[in-house]
């Protein structure tokens, strides 16, 4: 289902803002636009939230706009956002949403963790939005904060639950920088021992991380890990469009098993799965929690469990906002 024209219409007025605001953090508004829409909120509640949005962020530069050959030389340059914009526009315009994500998300693997993962997040929801802009704003917010995430690339013969017992056991406490979650992150990599650490099982699928991901959200409810549900959700959506969708897979879970650590790391107990007479019900509470909630997460990560319940068939989904 396409987004309807209210959506349609606040996305192009909130278009004038840009991709982060204050300390690097993340500018919510589109993506908190898209999913009350998929929810089927009102255009009042859609209102609402762009109305509560916009006084805290800030105008994104329009200039000056220079001819992009290679966009890499855009990484981390904030003075040359308007050029990376215009040039994942054009982009899209002359090749069609899906071989320009096909030509384009090779280069931005590498750094799918990057922002807390937000790059990949906006920018899959503007693949679920079908909207052009959108799109091309996530890739120009992902290149833009371009970070990678140094790790081990050797496989190894267990599961993915298991690496992530092992690396807890390892690193027990983690010392980490002052900032956000992405300087959290990168204070992983720094750790003695780190990269002869091997993180990554021989087999591994999206199944799996995504069932590592809300287990590890469940038992701990934390904020950092909450990001690897609805990131797993993005992932999710752009996987179709990666040519190595192996690496994809990959980088994904390298980010996640770093953000996992990053919390110190928290102690994931056994989630027990419990029996939901009624499923419907529970749906529509949780659409309901969205619906009222001025808490951009709160409202992301529910349109995520839905839609991961929706495609999994794992009632785990079901119990976000229980205990």
């Amino acid at each position: 289902m396409s987004i309807t024209r209210d959506c349609a219409q606040m996305l192009e007025a909130g278009s004038r803002y840009h991709v982060h605001y204050g300390d690097r953090l993340a500018n919510h508004l589109p993506m908190v636009l898209i999913a009350l829409d998929k929810m089927s909120a009102a255009p009042e509640r859609l209102g609402n939230a762009f109305d509560r949005s916009i006084p805290h962020l800030q105008p994104r530069p329009g200039s000056p706009v220079d001819d992009i050959r290679e966009i890499a030389a855009c990484r981390n340059r904030e003075d040359l956002f308007p050029s990376a914009l215009r040039y994942y526009e054009q982009q899209l315009r002359q090749l069609g949403i899906a071989k320009c994500l096909q030509q384009e998300l090779p280069k931005l693997l590498p750094s799918i963790a990057t922002a807390a993962f937000h790059g990949l997040i906006r920018t899959a929801y503007g693949i679920d939005a079908r909207h052009l802009e959108e799109i091309a704003m996530g890739l120009a917010y992902w290149n833009l904060d371009y970070q990678t995430l140094a790790g081990s690339n050797q496989q190894v013969p267990l599961t993915a639950a298991e690496i992530v017992s092992q690396v807890a056991e390892k690193f027990p406490e983690i010392p980490l920088a002052p900032g956000n979650i992405a300087d959290h992150m990168q204070s992983v990599t720094g750790q003695p021992g780190w990269m002869e650490t091997p993180i990554q099982p021989e087999l591994l699928g999206l199944e799996d991380i995504a069932e590592l991901a809300i287990n590890a959200y469940l038992g701990t409810k934390d904020f950092t890990l909450l990001h690897g549900v609805t990131g797993c959700h993005a992932l999710r959506l752009i996987l179709p469009y990666c040519p190595d969708k192996e690496a994809a897979l990959r980088h994904f879970w390298q980010g996640l098993v770093i953000a996992y650590l990053s919390t110190g790391p928290k102690v994931i107990p056994p989630v027990v799965s419990q029996e939901i007479e009624d499923i419907p019900q529970r749906q529509a509470d949780i659409m309901e929690e969205a619906l009222h909630s001025d808490d951009d997460h709160v409202i992301k990560l529910a349109y995520s469990a839905l839609e991961e319940f929706h495609y999994y068939g794992n009632s785990d989904y079901l119990r976000v906002f229980r205990e």
